[in-house]
C-alpha cells in the first residue's frame, strides 16, 4: 500500500498543472488590434472592391464576412491571418449624388429631430438613439454575408471562436453606428461570444442621450473615441458645440449668409447667428431637451491635434468651405494623425 504522502504530492502536481494551463489559456486570449491597424483597416472600407483592397493594402487580413449594402448601410467582418483577432468595420456616409447617398445624408445624419427608445442597456434606464441611428442600425441588422448566408450576430455566434477578440470599428457615420451595433452585440452574443468586444471610432457623430452614452461607458471601459480639434461633425448635432468649433475654425467669419429680414429689420447674418437661431428654435419647439439631448462619451474620447491652422483672409465659396470642413473629417486625416502611411 502507498504511502498517503504519495497521494498528496499526486494531487497537487495534477492541481499546479491545472492552474498552469489555465493561466496559458488566459494568456493567449488575443489581444485587441491596434488603433494604427483599425484606422487602416476604416480607410480601406470604402473602396469599390473591399476583398480586393484587403488583398493589396491589408495582406495581413482577410475579409470572412462581406454582405452587400443594405440602403446605404455596409459592414464587414475581417479577420488577421495569423490570429483570432477579428475587426467589425462599418462604413461611414457615401459622398456622392445617389440612393446610398440620400439615404446615409438625409434619412441617418441628418434625422434627429426624433428619437427611439434603446432597450438594449444593462441596467440604465431612458436610454434613447436618434431616428437616423435606428434606421442604419436596423439596416446592418438584415446585412448579409453572401457566401454563408448569415446576419452579422449569426456570423459571430456560429464562424468565429468563443474567445477572439472583435473590434467594432467605424467612421463618420460608421463611427455612428458602431455605438449601437456594439451595445447590442455585447447584450445579445452569448456568453463565450460577448466577453472580448472592443470599440473604436474615428470622427463618429454622436447618435444618443447621455443614459444610452452611460450604458456603453459600462459596457466598453476601454473604448476609444477618436476625434480631432477641427472636425465639425464630431460634435454635430450639439448646436452650441457646432457654433463654437465655427468661430474656431474661422467658418463663421468666412461663410457669409447674406442678409436676412425680420419685419423690416435687416440683419447680416453669418454662420454662427445663424446656429444661434437655430438652437433656439429647437429649444423652444422642445425638439431638443434634457431627455433627448444628443452627448458623446467623455471617458471614451481621445483628442488628435493638427498643427496651427492658417484662416482664410478673404471669404470661400461655399465648394471651398465644405471641401475645407471635409478635409479636417476624412478617415485619410485621422489615418494620418495616428502615423499611419498614406495608401498607395
Amino acid at each position: 500500500m502507498r504511502n498517503p504522502l504519495f497521494y498528496l504530492l499526486l494531487i497537487c502536481i495534477v492541481a499546479f498543472s491545472a492552474c498552469k494551463n489555465d493561466k496559458k489559456k488566459e494568456q493567449e486570449v488575443p489581444s485587441f488590434l491596434s488603433s494604427k491597424e483599425v484606422v487602416r483597416l476604416n480607410q480601406l472600407i470604402y473602396k469599390d472592391s473591399t476583398a480586393q483592397a484587403f488583398e493589396k493594402d491589408a495582406p495581413a487580413y482577410e475579409v470572412v464576412f462581406l454582405p452587400k449594402a443594405i440602403n446605404g448601410n455596409y459592414a464587414i467582418i475581417a479577420k488577421n491571418k495569423t490570429s483570432e483577432q477579428y475587426a467589425l468595420i462599418i462604413r461611414g456616409s457615401v459622398i456622392a449624388f445617389s440612393n446610398e447617398g440620400f439615404q446615409n445624408f438625409i434619412l441617418q445624419d441628418f434625422n434627429i429631430f426624433t428619437i427611439k427608445p434603446w432597450n438594449y442597456t444593462d441596467s440604465v434606464k431612458e436610454a434613447y438613439i436618434s431616428n437616423g441611428t435606428w434606421v442604419g442600425f436596423q439596416n446592418l441588422l438584415q446585412c448579409r454575408d453572401i457566401a454563408t448566408g448569415l446576419s452579422i450576430k449569426e456570423f459571430i455566434e456560429q464562424k468565429i471562436p468563443a474567445g477572439a477578440s472583435i473590434v467594432i470599428t467605424g467612421h463618420s457615420l460608421g463611427g455612428n453606428l458602431a455605438y449601437p451595433l456594439a451595445g447590442y452585440l455585447k447584450k445579445e452574443l452569448p456568453v463565450g461570444k460577448n466577453e472580448n468586444l472592443q470599440l473604436i471610432t474615428f470622427g463618429a457623430t454622436a447618435a444618443g442621450n447621455a443614459a444610452f452614452v452611460k450604458d456603453l461607458d459600462e459596457k466598453f471601459p476601454t473604448g476609444h473615441r477618436f476625434i480631432t480639434d477641427l472636425d465639425i461633425a464630431t460634435v454635430f448635432p450639439d448646436i452650441e458645440q457646432i457654433n463654437k468649433m465655427a468661430k474656431l475654425t474661422g467658418l463663421d467669419t468666412v461663410l457669409q449668409l447674406g442678409k436676412i429680414n425680420f419685419n423690416g429689420i435687416t440683419q447680416k447674418l453669418d454662420v454662427g447667428n445663424l446656429l444661434d437661431i437655430a438652437g433656439e428654435i429647437l429649444e423652444q419647439t422642445n425638439v431638443i431637451n434634457k431627455t433627448n439631448k444628443y452627448v458623446q462619451s467623455q471617458n471614451h474620447m481621445r483628442l488628435l491635434t493638427h498643427r496651427e491652422l492658417a484662416l482664410p483672409s478673404a471669404p470661400l465659396s461655399v465648394e471651398a468651405i465644405f471641401n475645407r470642413a471635409y478635409q479636417f473629417h476624412k478617415i485619410d486625416m485621422y489615418a494620418e494623425l495616428l502615423g499611419v502611411k498614406p495608401l498607395e
